[in-house]
C-alpha cells in the first residue's frame, strides 16, 4: 500500500513542479520556495521507496518498523496542500496553467516534422544529446528540439530506474 502512495506521490510531485515552474515563468510571483521544496520532497520520495520494512524480535515480541513507509504519506500531504497554496498565490496563473495542458499536448504531438525526433530523443537519452550536437550549426530550432527532450528523457530515465531499483 505504502508503495503505490509513494508512486502517486512521486507523479504528484513531478506535476507540482511543472505547476510551480510555469508560475515561475508566467508571473511575477517568487515560488523559489515551492520549487525547492519539492525537489527535497521528490528526492526524499524516491530514497523512501527505496527503504524496506524491517521486523525485530523486542522482548521476545516481533515489532514491524514502518517509519520510511509512513512518510510516503506525509509528502502526498504536502504535495496537495502546495498545489492548493498555488491557486491562493496567483488564481489567474494557475488557470491559465491548466488551460495550456490541452494546446500544448496539441502541439508537441501534432507537429509532423519534429514529432519523431522528439520522441526518440525522449526515449532514447543519448540520441537525443547527440541529435543537439549534430544539428547544432545546420539546424539550431531541431538541435534545441532533441536537447530539450534528451534532457528531459535522461531525468525521466534516472528518476524510472532509482524507482526500480528501491522496489526491488
Amino acid at each position: 500500500m505504502y508503495l503505490a502512495i509513494g508512486l502517486i506521490t512521486l507523479f504528484l510531485t513531478g506535476f507540482m513542479l511543472v505547476y510551480y515552474a510555469y508560475l515561475f515563468r508566467n508571473t511575477d510571483h517568487d515560488v523559489s520556495f515551492f520549487i525547492s521544496v519539492g525537489i527535497i520532497i521528490m528526492v526524499m520520495n524516491l530514497f523512501t521507496n527505496a527503504a524496506t520494512v524491517t521486523t525485530e524480535v523486542v522482548d521476545g515480541a516481533e515489532v514491524t518498523s514502518y517509519g520510511a513507509q509512513v512518510l510516503s504519506v506525509l509528502y502526498l500531504i504536502i504535495d496537495a496542500v502546495f498545489i492548493a497554496v498555488g491557486w491562493a498565490v496567483d488564481v489567474e496563473g494557475s488557470k491559465n496553467f491548466y488551460t495550456s495542458i490541452g494546446p500544448w499536448c496539441k502541439a508537441t504531438f501534432t507537429d509532423v516534422a519534429t514529432v519523431g525526433w522528439k520522441v526518440l530523443s525522449f526515449v532514447i537519452a543519448p540520441a537525443g544529446v547527440v541529435l543537439f550536437f549534430v544539428h547544432y550549426k545546420s539546424n539550431p530550432v531541431l538541435a534545441k528540439t532533441c536537447g530539450k527532450a534528451g534532457g528531459w528523457g535522461l531525468l525521466l530515465w534516472v528518476i524510472i530506474l532509482w524507482t526500480i531499483l528501491g522496489i526491488i
